[in-house]
């Protein structure tokens, strides 16, 4: 298969934080906007004729205008490895897909084309969603980058099979972020963490190892136990571009808090907004000296975040707000705010994760927006496992 090779999109033309691509979908193709997704395996959109859709920018697509749009039938083997998410009614094999957040799309499992600029792909498993409902919001579907077999990486096969590369730009940056699929997609020069696998839970999600935290000079004090992955399958550390705001578990979201609060001591703190809890009132951001935020993983790995990983602007304010949660589980979702502005490459088929070589530093000053709605949500979409 060629390389893949296509612009990323931070949603905010879609009142979203999600990341969105422009694919074509059927022939001739019916281009929709899709998140990508690496907590979640089967790429789905929505289908007309819709018995429950939700508003899409994009005309819905009918399969019926397609000529290569094909059903896939109960008996194959695409249909039985989605396992307890399908059924099969009336010779057709359907799908139920349901997300952390309550979110649930349902359909019909079906073969299409896939096109990415001049790069087509045949006979792709996707669904075909005719209800679908819950937190979506204006794009069409999730393209789904997970670590399973019917995810858009696993479908590929050969050389081209689980490896992408990206790069997620923040709402200032002047140039498009970018996606590369297939064998090509692998830089030199990245730092390479090893994937850990759980075969308790969703084998789409991407565990990496993870050492710790560091504010400033000093590793913030939590148990190393926190973050690994035991033998019941409970804790780790995953690697999800479908979650906005990361989430570490209450022990160690609080310990790390904490100690980014008291090298803040300086600088006015505000009430929480949604479910952020620590903000600040910045009126101006520029000339600041702020802690530095230090990712660490095994073998001696580090990754600094930059400012815009860790604080997010309430829109329309000078409140600035701590860009993680304590997350309402035992395991850990590094998620898309705090992965911008730094390539990050996949290579399952090796067992890898890559970070770097490359960056994706903003032209100009920007900052990851949220809103602070009545309902008490930030743009409609979050998605806890």
């Amino acid at each position: 298969m060629p390389l893949v090779s296509i612009n990323v999109e931070l949603g905010t033309i879609l009142n979203t934080l999600e990341y969105l691509v422009r694919v074509g979908i059927g022939s001739p193709p019916i281009y929709q906007y899709m998140v990508i997704d690496t907590g979640s395996d089967l790429p789905w959109i929505q289908c007309e004729p819709c018995s429950t859709c939700y508003h899409q920018v994009d005309l819905i697509y009918d399969p019926k205008n397609s000529n290569t749009y094909k059903e896939i039938p109960c008996e194959s083997t695409k249909c039985l490895l989605l396992g307890n998410q399908q059924s099969c009614q009336q010779q057709q094999c359907r799908y139920k897909l349901s997300y952390g957040d309550r979110s649930t799309t349902k359909g019909v499992l079906a073969l299409e084309t896939f096109t990415f600029g001049n790069v087509k792909i045949s006979n792709m498993a996707f669904g075909c969603g005719h209800e679908n409902k819950g937190k979506f919001i204006n794009f069409a579907g999730i393209l789904g980058l997970g670590g399973g077999d019917l995810s858009f990486v696993g479908q590929l096969g050969g050389k081209a099979a689980f490896i992408f590369s990206f790069c997620l730009v923040d709402p200032g940056d002047a140039t498009w972020g970018w996606m590369q699929i297939g064998g090509e997609a692998l830089p030199r020069g990245a730092a390479w963490v090893p994937i850990s696998h759980n075969p308790r839970t969703n084998p789409a999600y991407y565990y990496v190892g993870f050492s710790g935290i560091s504010v400033g000079k000093k590793m913030v004090a939590i148990p190393n136990q926190v973050f690994q992955l035991n033998y019941k399958g409970q804790g780790g550390v995953i690697i999800d571009t479908g979650t906005v705001i990361t989430k570490f578990p209450k022990v160690a979201y609080n310990a790390f808090r904490d100690a980014f609060v008291a090298q803040m001591k300086h600088f006015p703190r505000t009430k929480g907004v949604s479910r952020l809890d620590t903000c600040f009132n910045l009126t101006s951001i520029e000339g600041l000296v702020l802690p530095g935020v230090t990712f660490h993983f095994p073998g001696g790995i580090t990754l600094a975040l930059t400012i815009h990983n860790v604080l997010v602007q309430v829109e329309l304010s000078n409140i600035f707000c701590f860009a993680f949660e304590a997350a309402p589980s035992d395991f850990s979702i590094l998620g898309n705010i705090a992965l911008q502005r730094i390539q990050i490459t996949v290579d399952a088929r090796s067992g890898r994760i890559g970070f770097g070589p490359n960056t994706c530093a903003s032209k100009r000053a920007g900052w990851s927006h949220i809103r602070n709605e009545i309902s008490g949500s930030m743009y409609n979409l979050f998605k806890i496992p």
